[in-house]
């Protein structure tokens, strides 16, 4: 029983982890590679852990052509959804 509860505790945090997508992922997205300022990256990589990587894709997308991070995500969300 103990090793059950560890286990299902544990199986989140690695899960969380390898959704989150990497700066040179994120990056990579946009055709502008020096767009992205690090406090940027920063918040698209927090982002992504509840975001799949179509949407991810969208929002960088859409930032590089003038939007907020707040507009890209309404306009994201109404395209794509999650």
């Amino acid at each position: 029983m103990a090793y059950n509860k560890l286990a299902k505790k544990q199986m989140p945090i690695k899960l969380a982890r390898k959704a989150m997508l990497n700066g040179l992922v994120i990056r990579g997205y946009a055709k502008d590679k020096n767009f992205l300022t690090e406090a940027m990256v920063k918040k698209l990589r927090e982002h992504s852990k509840h975001h799949t990587i179509k949407h991810m894709r969208s929002m960088v997308y859409k930032m590089e052509k003038g939007m907020t991070f707040s507009q890209a995500h309404q306009a994201t969300m109404k395209k794509y959804g999650k």
